[in-house]
């Protein structure tokens, strides 16, 4: 079996299980040893069974503590754990997933899985955090772009290109929207802002002294800033970067045309999209030229009523992947 030399470290286990073990004998044993010596008085022998004791466990989690890998195969891949190594097939990989993680409205980390289908039919969630953006991204194209080729014979895909699909893209009317959300969203934090500072003004000349009065100052300020980070500017950020949306894309069997700009499939290096089941993404899509030309085209973010992006943009994403396959073009997908 050939190994196309692509070996992903998912997990840092070993490293952080080491590290808690170290402090953590460390301080039991500090804890249990002035609990029941004069621990003033002997001190230098304590910290040296701290420290000893420490090291052990540190050591006993560097043997026994496994690391997660995943090794990509011409004909699969395999999770290994240790001397275990479990194979699969690229059909079972189940997806991925990336959360964003907020605090209060404080953004606090983000965190990656990678889902994979086990014969008996549950789902193993693998935890990616290891990886970074770009390493996390690449990982999830090895795992899920065979499945077109495993589906479909090659060239039976490649007919499907030779007449061309087009997709017409309402881009004025969602740029609209993404427009009055933007509107909508800064009358209600200036609304709110407004209110804060109008309430505080009035109770510094008046001295007004009320509980209610100050809880709602207190709501209308915290709100309007919460507001702002949280919808308004995100909001604003994606009506700008979404101005450039072309009116219509179609891929034929060897180019690809993106408003009034076509490109052939010789010219594109490299064509990078947030899949569509990404709803934490903007739908961004980036196609990168060989001469070292880059650029970005964005289709809005996914909401409830389907009005502030592309409704088609799955099937778009789907076409655009499939063609990269076909064409032997590099693609991506931005995971975030």
């Amino acid at each position: 079996m050939k190994n196309i030399d692509k070996k992903f470290r998912v997990s840092k286990n070993k490293l952080m299980t080491s590290v808690l073990a170290l402090f953590g004998g460390f301080i039991a044993t500090g804890i249990i040893e002035n609990s029941i010596t004069d621990f003033d008085e002997n001190l230098v022998p304590c910290m040296i069974i701290a420290v000893s004791v420490g090291l052990v466990c540190a050591a006993l989690c560097i043997i026994f503590v496994k690391e997660y890998y995943m090794q990509i195969r011409e004909d699969g891949f395999e999770l290994v754990k240790g001397k275990k190594v479990t194979k699969y097939d690229f059909s079972d990989f189940a997806g991925s997933n990336v959360t964003r993680h907020y605090m209060n409205g404080i953004y606090t980390g983000t965190s990656r899985e990678i889902q994979i289908l086990e014969a008996s039919g549950k789902t193993t969630k693998i935890n990616a955090n290891n990886l970074s953006k770009g390493s996390f991204a690449e990982l999830v194209t090895y795992l899920g772009q065979t499945r077109f080729t495993k589906a479909h014979d090659i060239e039976a895909t490649a007919e499907y290109f030779k007449e061309g699909i087009e997709f017409q893209i309402p881009n004025e009317k969602i740029v609209k929207a993404n427009k009055k959300k933007v509107i909508g969203w800064t009358a209600f934090v200036v609304a709110l802002a407004v209110l804060f500072i109008g309430m505080m003004i009035y109770s510094l000349i008046t001295k007004y002294d009320s509980t209610t009065f100050f809880v709602i100052m207190i709501f209308a300020g915290l709100g309007a800033l919460i507001e702002l980070f949280m919808e308004l500017i995100p909001a604003a950020v994606t009506y700008h970067k979404m101005k450039n949306m072309p009116a219509r894309i179609r891929i034929d069997e060897y180019s690809l045309t993106i408003g009034d700009k076509t490109f052939s499939s010789s010219s594109i290096l490299n064509i990078m999209l947030v899949p569509a089941e990404y709803t934490i993404l903007t739908r961004d899509f980036i196609v990168i030229t060989k001469n070292n030309e880059k650029i970005k085209y964005n289709f809005g973010k996914n909401d409830l009523k389907g009005k502030l992006t592309y409704a088609s943009y799955d099937k778009l994403s789907s076409a655009i992947e499939v063609w990269c396959i076909v064409n032997k073009i590099n693609f991506m997908q931005i995971l975030g």
